[in-house]
């Protein structure tokens, strides 16, 4: 009669077993942290794969009411992806505007192509970056009752999103 191994070897039938469950228990960690990562990297940048510039019907209320100090930040492009046909305004808190009370605002453009420009237009302002630069801007603006529109002049019919101002 046979005595069972006191240490297994590799190629024995319950060594086997084990290697398994410590090849398998660091990929239980990795594998989501990898997929956290992932969707910490991606982000919500509100386009599609295919490049969608326009925004999504959300309505933006700035939290303060258009009080001075009231933040938007404007993209034009992606990071990673600088020449993305996309271009974005969004609130202190992310959501992408589409209606704002009036008042005082600080625009922060972060314009991350030498293809691409980001215009805002509207009652009482007409502010723009320029290609080909590749700027951060810092824009102090009034935003009185009206449509106000922002664009990339190179590619107005794909780049381009208003918002209203009550």
């Amino acid at each position: 009669m046979s005595q069972p191994d006191e240490f297994p070897t590799a190629n024995h039938p319950e060594a086997q077993g084990i290697n398994r469950r410590r090849v398998m228990r660091p990929l239980a960690l990795a594998v989501p942290v990898a997929l956290l990562s992932l969707l910490t990297a991606c982000g919500d940048s509100g386009t599609a794969a295919g490049g969608s510039t326009s925004q999504p019907p959300v309505t933006s209320q700035s939290p303060s009411g258009g009080a001075a100090g009231s933040e938007l930040t404007a993209v034009v492009g992606e990071e990673g992806n600088v020449d993305a046909f996309t271009i974005t305004l969004t609130d202190s808190t992310g959501a992408p505007v589409t209606s704002l009370k009036a008042g005082d605002y600080t625009v922060k453009v972060k314009d991350l192509s030498k293809i691409h420009n980001f215009h805002l237009t509207g009652t009482g302002v007409e502010e723009k970056t320029s290609v080909p630069e590749v700027a951060e801007a810092t824009w102090t603006v009034k935003l009185e009752a009206g449509t106000y529109t922002f664009i990339c002049d190179p590619h107005p019919k794909k780049m381009v999103g208003t918002f209203t101002v009550t």
